[in-house]
Parts: structure tokens; C-alpha cells; sequence
């Protein structure tokens, strides 16, 4: 049966608004239902993307202590969105025609005791993949770097998707960002024993080497640990599109090979012929503001004869080829090479990693070009970008949603709380159910051939 509400007389009309919570809840303890009987065999076509509704008027909600911390929900069926319905649709958006005072989390609310930090991760990381997890994703730990400026509401959403026990993560909180925001996530950390700061802190400026040295700082801090395989680099305002399980599924079948993206043809020249240095940029109100700009000194020609190659500043390295990273002379060489150059977390690693005289572990054997690779999902707002566009990056909407439901890539960027919450939501409900779920990698055949797994 099929049930649509005009969303324009629920405005306006409260006992219509009454009626139309009542009926999704009834949608919504049908699913329940639902999903208590799902077998073991379940298909991914079969899962239903259902919300936990959120009242903070509910009494075994009220007993919580860290109730304050529970993210705003908004009443919609992600399940219509991800599924093109127009009504649902219209629904969302007036939703968000509403939102222009909403306010996230104050970064001060995050205020954990040590003395609490049971009871949070019992509030908080209740799932049961947060307090055991497969044996299979047992043997295969993750390494994590997040990387974050500000919004730690988001910080703590993002964890509770990527947290799991056997796991490792690093953050690197920017040495510009607010005391709030550090105190904040100290107070997060200190409950969890796979969770640190980075023990070098940066200030991070776009396009600048900082933004590779943080993540550097980050790895190094992250060797200390002998476990994991790979190590994901990861920005806050980023989401992942699949599970623990399937990200451990898809690095399984990767055998070591690193996922880096790397063009030879599509190349900015001048990033990395010319030297690149920061000045000082005077603005309206008195101040002054770093900024990178290209200087008339040509660089010297990289060392090690590699040719440079275009890449992003994500990716997914197995554990030998950050070992390479940190040991080889050629590798530091280029990253002191790197330093005065324009955006060189762009190149660095795909250099390393598709330069096939450096030998360097799970690198890449074919010079294909463009590459294949699955780190990230970005849309670098050239089309189809249905939210807002931001440095030529597309913050996702609620309308890229049925576009993110089906892709290859491990994570996607960028999102914004403030600029389309329901978005966010929506996407991490996806993960979430599907956490919950064991189910079988549906598009494992993708990634089996991807050309680095190929004979070159």
C-alpha cells in the first residue's frame, strides 16, 4: 500500500502535521517488523534504509545522560529519497526551507569526563559493531587519519560509522582550529583505546604542503601500531559509502596493491614547474591572510628521474607502501622536492606510486590513462552536482543521494551539516543498516578488475 501526505497543508495544519507522524511511524514499526525476520541470505536490493526516531520526550531517552549529544532528525524516508520520489522530495525540501537557524552541536557540549566515558560509549557507540565485530574484519585491521578543522558533531558522527574495536585512528585537529574544537575531541578520545591525536600538529592551508604533512604526521603515529593493513586517509566532512565489512572485503581483493588515483595526460604544469611560497594578503579589515602564489623561479627537475603524475590527495596504502614512504631516500627526496609546490598531496602519492623503476609496494604496474581507482567520490562540481558548490566542490545534497547509492568508491566528499543535513542523515543511515547486515559484496566483480590486479 502506498501513502502520500501533502506536505504544504501539513504545514499549516497541525492535526494533519499529527496525523502524518502518526502514519510514518506506522511505515516505520512495519519495517521493524520487517527486518526482525530478514534472513541471513538477504539480498542488498532487499534492504530497507529506516531511521531510529528520535524523541527527546521519550522516557528511556530522558534517563540518558549524553541525550544532549543526540543528533537533530528530521522526519523523512530516506527510503523514497534513495528511490527518486517526487513527493518525498518536496517534502525534504521544505524541510530545509526551515532550517536556516538550525545549529549544530555546540563544540562545548562535548565535555566528557574520564569517569563518564563508559557510560558515553554505551549512549553513543551502542551498535553491536562497536563492541564486537566478525572474526574475518577481526584479522583485518583498518588505519584511519581524519583530518578536521572544526564541527565536531560531525567528528563524532563520522566516528561512530568508521569505529571499530580492532581498528586504528588518528586525528589531526589543525593547529588553527578553536580551543573548543581540541578540548572537544580530546574529551571524545580519551574514551577509547585505538584513538589518538597526532603527535605533530599542523596548520593546515589549502594547497599547501601542510595539508600532506599532516597526514604524514598522522602515519608515522599510526606504525607504532603492527596490525593494521591499510591505512585510509580521511577528511571530516567526508562519508563512507560502504561498511567495515565491505571496506575490508574490497582491501582483501586488493592484495596489497594500493588505490591511488594517477593521470599522466591531465596535468597543471605549473604546479610543480614553478616554485609556490606563502604571503601575507592584506584584507578589508585590517588583517592579514596567508595565501599561495605562484612565484616566475622555475624548480629544478624532481629527483630520482620520476615523472610527475597527477593524482588526489586521498587513496587507500597498504601498510608496506607507507613503510616505503617513511624509509626510501627517493621518497623523501621528493617530499623535500614537494614542499614549495602547489597542492603536492595531489601528487605525491600517485608519483610514488605509478613511477615503476621506484619498485614501491603495491604500486602500480600498467600506465593506463586515465586510472581506475575507488578511494573517493568527488565531484569537482563540472556536473550533475545537485547541492552546493564550494573551492569547484560539490557538497552534496539530497538530491545526489540516489546517485551516491550504487558507487564503487569507498568514501564520498564533501558534506556539510549546515549546508544540507538531511543529506547527511540519509547517507549515514544507509551505513548504518547496512552495518548491521553481513551481506555479500554485490559488485565484488568490480572491483576483482580493477587494472592494477591485472597483468600489466
Amino acid at each position: 500500500m502506498q501513502f502520500t501526505v501533502n506536505h504544504r497543508l501539513l504545514k499549516n495544519n497541525c492535526i494533519l502535521f499529527l496525523a502524518g507522524f502518526f502514519l510514518f511511524e506506522f511505515i516505520y514499526i512495519s519495517f521493524v517488523k520487517r527486518y526482525d525476520n530478514l534472513s541471513s541470505d538477504i539480498n542488498f536490493s532487499q534492504l530497507t534504509i529506516s531511521s531510529e526516531k528520535i524523541d527527546n520526550n521519550n522516557n528511556h531517552l530522558s534517563k540518558k545522560i549524553f541525550r544532549y549529544l543526540q543528533p537533530h532528525y528530521h522526519s523523512v524516508s530516506c527510503q523514497n529519497l534513495y528511490e527518486h520520489d517526487y513527493n518525498e522530495f518536496k517534502h525534504a525540501l521544505a524541510l530545509l526551507s526551515d532550517l536556516n537557524n538550525l545549529t549544530s552541536v555546540p563544540d562545548q557540549h562535548y565535555n566528557i569526563t574520564k569517569a563518564q566515558c563508559s557510560i558515553y560509549r554505551s549512549e553513543r557507540f551502542n551498535e553491536p559493531y562497536h563492541h564486537e565485530d566478525s572474526f574475518v574484519n577481526r584479522q583485518f585491521p583498518l588505519a584511519f587519519t581524519i583530518l578536521m578543522y572544526e564541527n565536531v558533531e560531525q567528528f563524532e558522527r563520522l566516528l561512530h560509522l568508521i569505529y571499530r574495536p580492532q581498528n586504528f585512528y588518528c586525528v589531526h585537529v589543525d593547529s588553527d582550529a578553536s580551543a573548543n574544537v581540541l578540548q572537544a575531541v580530546k574529551s571524545i578520545i580519551q574514551c577509547f583505546n585505538n584513538i589518538f591525536l597526532a603527535s605533530k600538529q599542523e596548520r593546515v592551508l589549502y594547497a599547501t604542503f601542510s595539508r600532506l604533512q599532516a597526514d604524514l604526521n598522522c602515519m608515522q603515529d599510526l606504525m607504532k601500531y603492527p596490525s593494521w593493513k591499510y591505512v585510509l586517509n580521511v577528511a571530516n566532512t567526508e562519508l563512507p559509502l560502504k561498511t567495515n565489512a565491505e571496506l575490508v572485503k574490497i582491501l582483501s581483493i586488493y592484495r596489497g596493491y594500493n588505490d591511488i588515483e594517477g593521470r599522466w595526460k591531465t596535468k597543471n604544469i605549473e604546479r610543480t614547474e614553478y616554485v609556490w611560497q606563502i604571503f601575507d594578503t592584506p584584507t578589508g579589515n585590517n588583517q592579514q591572510v596567508p595565501q599561495l602564489r605562484r612565484t616566475n623561479e622555475k624548480k629544478t627537475s624532481p629527483p630520482g628521474n620520476v615523472e610527475i603524475v597527477k593524482g588526489s590527495a586521498y587513496g587507500a596504502f597498504s601498510r608496506a607502501f607507507i613503510e616505503f614512504v617513511q624509509t626510501s631516500p627517493i621518497a623523501k627526496e621528493l617530499l623535500d622536492w614537494s614542499r614549495d609546490t602547489y597542492s603536492p598531496d595531489e601528487h605525491y602519492w600517485a608519483t610514488l606510486n605509478y613511477n615503476t623503476h621506484l619498485n614501491s609496494p603495491g604500486g602500480y604496474k600498467a600506465k593506463s590513462d586515465p586510472t581506475n581507482w575507488t578511494a573517493r567520490f568527488v565531484n569537482w562540481g563540472e556536473q550533475n552536482c545537485y547541492g552546493r558548490i564550494i573551492r569547484g566542490i560539490c557538497v552534496f545534497g539530497i538530491f545526489d543521494l540516489p546517485n551516491l547509492l550504487n558507487r564503487h568508491e569507498l568514501f564520498a566528499n564533501k558534506f556539510h551539516l549546515n549546508a544540507d543535513p538531511i543529506a547527511y542523515q540519509c547517507l549515514e543511515e544507509l551505513i548504518l543498516n547496512k552495518s548491521k547486515l553481513d551481506l555479500p559484496l554485490n559488485d565484488a566483480i568490480f572491483y576483482r578488475h580493477m587494472p592494477f590486479l591485472l597483468p600489466s
